[in-house]
């Protein structure tokens, strides 16, 4: 949501008004949800949490999703000009159409279940198309994230933490109940007009009341079609409106919907404490983007030591899953500095100093671009940096890579080996060694024993990776400046030949810290 005047949620994705409704890089899933195996047929994990029981309470009046959401419409019948562009745009897209499809699966269900029990209008379950193509990481230049795009206050507002390890801004459960609660505020506030509650998500409550306000005095209408709002707002909606009529009517504007089972994609399952997700679906032989996708929350690949205590797993996995729960190997206790109120005369050295923390560890937990602090802010501390296992570092370079290759390897320990040994015959150092494996500094090496070693490369992680979405008007010289990146590094990374082969809505893949 692009928020004018105000910091709710920020739009990440501005379209021009013919090419519109284009999404975030593509999350395409490895599983299906197994449209056969019914919810009640589950035997439920004794791991499951209240999240996963209450999932399986509804299975739907219909096999297909598409149909019970189109079936819960409740926005007004609109014949506009702006939602005609959008739908000729839309019916020579079939690729896209199949993107966002397969892109929703994992979370739609979820979304519309959440709408239909607060009896809100179920377009709104197309809206996070709209805002992120239902991508949980997507983000924005301005730094909105996830599939409902909050920016970091506003999600804050709305009970979404936000510390050194968790994002519930990402987090499809947490974010969608914020979302859920937002919305109804907003459309409480504007007397249950849905059209002007969708502004609203888009440009702010106060740009909204100020244009009705304008009108109001010019005497002039004040429904959203007859508001003064920015190109991007008077977009916003017809591209949704447009989307709707697609949805519930795919074959009249020549386009093939794939269906979706009106089942449950995941469940919630319980973790009494942090675990390595990597390694967990290593065992559980889930895809590890996979479980990644459902529990985007987390920043890194272990679960926030002060909760949630829940992880997301697909429902077809759930019961080999909370099988190898117990076989996870325990993550030490981790230290949390916790919270600090900053005070007068406080800088983030002298607070990193008594903390026992560095000034890029608090920056990295609070999301601060800069040094300045001011009275009264409240700032996570975090105890030690975030833990990066070898399963973690093997599954964020198959991730980059796109791939299922290993970028690990066994070593089988010989006589006469040592640790300083191995490490100097594999470039690496006894201190890896001994972290990769999980072995203490006093550990005894046994011929025959195996040993995990990671390959160098390995250790480059994607932290800074973003998709930008390229709005109307963005030249790649523009992009690359506003990233300090260079042309050609954007060029290469997202496999174009030059210029000419990029357009607006077109995602691009950019790595921030790619010049340093």
């Amino acid at each position: 949501m692009n928020h004018q005047n105000r910091s709710p949620l920020l739009l990440l994705i501005c379209f021009t008004t013919i090419i519109t409704i284009t999404g975030c890089s593509t999350i395409k899933q490895d599983k299906e949800p197994i449209a056969e195996t019914t919810v009640e047929s589950l035997t439920l994990p004794p791991q499951e949490s209240e999240l996963g029981a209450k999932l399986r309470k509804h299975t739907g009046d219909y096999g297909n999703l598409w149909d019970e959401i189109t079936d819960g419409y409740g926005f007004p019948a609109v014949s506009d000009a702006k939602v005609d562009k959008n739908l000729r745009w839309l019916s020579n897209n079939q690729r896209y159409l199949d993107r966002v499809t397969e892109q929703s699966k994992p979370y739609i269900y979820y979304i519309a279940n959440e709408l239909r029990e607060n009896d809100m209008p179920m377009e709104l379950a197309l809206l996070p198309i709209v805002e992120s193509a239902y991508n949980p990481f997507a983000l924005s230049p301005s730094k909105a994230s996830g599939v409902w795009q909050f920016m970091p206050q506003t999600g804050r507002n709305f009970g979404l933490k936000q510390n050194h390890w968790y994002d519930g801004r990402r987090d499809i459960v947490a974010s969608t109940d914020a979302a859920v609660r937002y919305l109804k505020r907003l459309n409480a506030m504007f007397d249950g007009d849905w059209l002007l509650t969708i502004a609203a998500y888009n440009a702010g409550e106060g740009t909204i009341r100020r244009a009705i306000a304008k009108n109001r005095k010019l005497g002039k209408g004040t429904d959203f079609w007859s508001l003064p709002l920015s190109q991007q707002t008077q977009s916003y909606i017809p591209q949704l409106l447009a989307l709707s009529k697609v949805i519930a009517e795919p074959e009249k504007y020549d386009l093939e919907l794939d269906e979706i089972p009106n089942n449950p994609y995941f469940t919630a399952i319980n973790v009494n404490s942090p675990i390595d997700l990597a390694q967990a679906a290593r065992m559980a032989d889930i895809n590890p983007k996979e479980l990644r996708n459902l529990n985007a929350g987390y920043n890194k690949w272990i679960t926030d030591p002060t909760g949630p205590h829940q992880l997301l797993v697909p429902i077809a996995d759930a019961a080999q899953f909370t099988l190898n729960l117990d076989k996870l190997p325990k993550i030490a206790p981790i230290q949390i500095a916790g919270d600090y109120k900053v005070k007068s005369g406080d800088t983030l050295g002298a607070i990193a100093k008594r903390f026992g923390t560095s000034v890029a560890a608090i920056q990295s937990a609070n999301n601060l671009k800069s040094s300045h602090l001011r009275i009264g802010q409240s700032l996570s501390i975090p105890g030690q940096p975030l833990i990066s296992s070898p399963y973690a570092m093997q599954a964020e370079q198959e991730i980059a890579q796109g791939s299922h290759k290993s970028i690990s390897t066994s070593y089988t320990v010989k006589s006469g080996d040592s640790f300083w040994t191995i490490a100097r015959k594999h470039d690496t150092s006894v201190k890896n060694l001994l972290k990769w494996n999980q072995l203490s500094a006093n550990a005894k090496l046994k011929p025959g024993q195996k040993l995990l070693v990671v390959n160098k490369a390995a250790a480059q992680t994607t932290d800074n990776k973003i998709t930008y979405q390229i709005k109307s008007g963005d030249t790649l010289h523009k992009i690359a400046s506003k990233f300090d990146v260079s042309k050609r590094d954007i060029l290469s990374w997202n496999k174009v030949k030059n210029e000419s082969y990029i357009h607006p809505g077109q995602e691009l893949t950019i790595y921030l810290s790619a010049k340093n």
